[in-house]
């Protein structure tokens, strides 16, 4: 069976409109990084211009789904190397040039690339901003526990988010010693934190986890709002809006021209 990675994901513009303090999104050019197939674009309050929207992704079928679904809108496929979602990518590759965009939103990117990827790829798309632009990104703190009544009946409420993610990938390996890579992280000062495939915890920021000889099946990253906000001093740390788990980071052309 062949992985396609469509995602069935909502809710992405509201929380991006409240993170960003509900912008005015008309006539604006906005720029989805890692969009998949436009989800953004179905909640009934999104006011993003079809012929405005760009959704960059590495995933070739839901760039294809995304142009079926949305004709008016712009899919761009993006054959970059990535460990679970597109293997068979180039390393490196430098992500296309489409202009200046007044937002650029990325949901869930910090949390499947390396800590290098992820200064490399906010480097390169805050170059793509507009004067007055801004970008958020969404990013999972891993000792984050929302408060009863908040997450979702899947997302397991009243566990952090490194446990519920965890608990979700023991569900496809049953033997999975969830217990005992909780115990490591409850002994580590956490800051940036890869889970790679099912058994490797690694708590080494510096360390991405991926190596020519492992199974391309899953990689799933987590930083500590602190530790985020030493990396990107110019923006702005936010905390998560219910019902979502993330954390969010927003930062605006001017605070990066201020450094």
């Amino acid at each position: 069976m062949t992985t396609t990675w469509i995602s069935s994901r909502m809710g992405q513009f509201a929380y991006f409109d409240r993170q960003l303090g509900h912008p005015d999104w008309a006539g604006k050019r906005v720029l989805d990084f890692g969009g998949n197939v436009g989800n953004i674009l179905l909640d009934p309050n999104c006011t993003i211009e079809h012929e405005k929207y760009w959704s960059i992704d590495v995933s070739r079928d839901s760039v294809t789904e995304g142009k079926r679904r949305h004709p008016r809108a712009n899919f761009v496929f993006y054959d970059r190397y990535n460990f679970e979602y597109n293997s068979t990518g180039t390393p490196g590759l430098p992500i296309p040039d489409l202009g200046k965009f007044d937002f650029i939103v990325g949901w869930s990117i910090f949390t499947h690339v390396s800590k290098v990827e992820t200064l490399e790829f906010a480097e390169q798309l805050l170059g793509f901003l507009t004067d007055d632009g801004k970008a958020a990104f969404s990013f999972i703190d891993p000792t984050f526990t929302p408060p009863p009544g908040w997450a979702r009946e899947n997302e397991s409420p009243g566990r952090s988010n490194l446990q519920w993610r965890l608990e979700a990938r023991r569900a496809t390996k049953p033997d999975m010693d969830v217990a005992g890579l909780l115990a490591r992280a409850e002994q580590t000062e956490l800051t940036w934190t890869t889970v790679v495939n099912d058994d490797e915890l690694i708590l080494d920021p510096d360390e991405d986890g991926v190596s020519a000889d492992k199974p391309n099946r899953f990689y799933i990253t987590f930083c500590t709002p602190a530790y985020m906000q030493k990396l990107f001093p110019q923006g702005k740390v936010l905390d998560p809006v219910p019902p979502e788990r993330f954390h969010c980071l927003v930062i605006d052309k001017a605070s990066r021209r201020a450094r």
